[in-house]
């Protein structure tokens, strides 16, 4: 609305409506002033203004907010920063727990789209109901209308290439550069009811090892480039978890690539190392490690494992203990710029 029409719109009261209710005393004004021409003049041209500015008179109460809440131990992430109690960053460089798992609670939420801007993110939906998304840069979920699937739709922030940088012994945490030591996960949130904010979990980790978040409102702005790329592409569970057709044609694709034998000896066990290493930090234990079998359909994941060549990457089946519990996961291991291995993709 442009400030021409607001001036007209407000011009049209007579002033001395306005100076007249004013006078009346406040049980009155309780009372009797909507009864009154005067106020109802009055009410009309609010009811009007406010309907060109867009205001919800009839509905004041917004309820379309959500809230963040880490995963499993259930605490609220505030606006003014949570100290979270799933993870910390030790003297050695080893990590206890895990950093930051989250979930959203809200009101009919449609989809959210994540963008993560310095590290990575992927998803988990634990009622399987849901296609899942690697480790990834920005993807979008589908909610739907049950609020009881919401607890279990978990986002989980990985900082590879924070665990990277402190593998080196030499590292500590007042060496890191500024983009290893917070990051900023942007929450495009679209209603059942048509609308749309924008929210944002901020994470820092201060200097004693704690990670701390934030769960605030967010404005998306021409520097925010990382919330304008493309989406990852979801990893079907009927690719992941069954034998389907689609599953079979894409592995003959891949039987005549053997990325084991395309190793030595000496890049296998160092690839290896590195999936063990980020296992520790995480204070996994590993119970069985092995490479996965080359018609892994994991190795056709767009824009993760499939931008490597034959040579340049590997993937293991492991089985880890976590929470006195075993877990079959798998860990991607793929060659980075500097011909090191680094971990790329973990998850189920």
């Amino acid at each position: 609305m442009n400030k021409e029409i607001f001036s007209k719109a407000i011009g049209e009261i007579d002033t001395k409506y306005i100076n007249e209710a004013l006078k009346y005393t406040k049980s009155t004004q309780k009372i009797f002033f909507y009864k009154k021409t005067i106020g109802k003049t009055i009410i009309a041209a609010v009811f009007f203004i406010c309907l060109l500015l867009g205001v919800n008179i009839l509905y004041p109460f917004n309820k379309t907010s959500v809230l963040a809440y880490a995963y499993e131990t259930n605490e609220k992430i505030s606006s003014s920063g949570t100290v979270l109690s799933t993870g910390k960053l030790n003297a050695d460089g080893s990590m206890t727990g895990t950093p930051l798992s989250f979930y959203i609670k809200g009101n009919d939420i449609k989809t959210i789209r994540y963008s993560v801007k310095n590290q990575w993110i992927d998803f988990i939906d634990w009622t399987q109901k849901r296609e899942e998304f690697g480790v990834s840069k920005n993807f979008t979920v589908n909610y739907g209308s049950d609020q009881s699937d919401y607890y279990y739709l978990i986002v989980n922030w990985e900082p590879n290439e924070l665990w990277e940088a402190l593998s080196n012994k030499n590292t500590s945490i007042k060496d890191l550069p500024q983009e290893l030591l917070e990051d900023t996960i942007v929450l495009e949130i679209s209603y059942r009811n048509g609308k749309t904010e924008s929210k944002a979990i901020k994470i820092k980790l201060q200097d004693n090892g704690d990670f701390v978040a934030s769960f605030v409102n967010y404005t998306i702005t021409e520097k925010d480039d990382f919330v304008n790329r493309p989406d990852s592409d979801p990893i079907d569970r009927s690719i992941l978890y069954t034998q389907g057709s689609d599953a079979e044609t894409e592995n003959k694709t891949k039987e005549s690539k053997s990325y084991k034998e395309a190793l030595t000896a000496e890049e296998l066990e160092a690839a290896r190392t590195t999936a063990l290493n980020y296992y520790k930090k995480a204070t996994w234990g590993v119970k069985e490690i092995k490479v996965t079998e080359n018609t892994n359909s994991q190795y056709s994941n767009e824009n993760i494992e499939s931008e490597y060549d034959v040579g340049d990457i590997i993937i293991f089946n492991v089985t880890v203990i976590r929470n006195n519990e075993n877990e079959d996961r798998f860990i991607s291991v793929a060659r980075n710029y500097k011909n090191n291995w680094t971990v790329i993709n973990e998850g189920f």
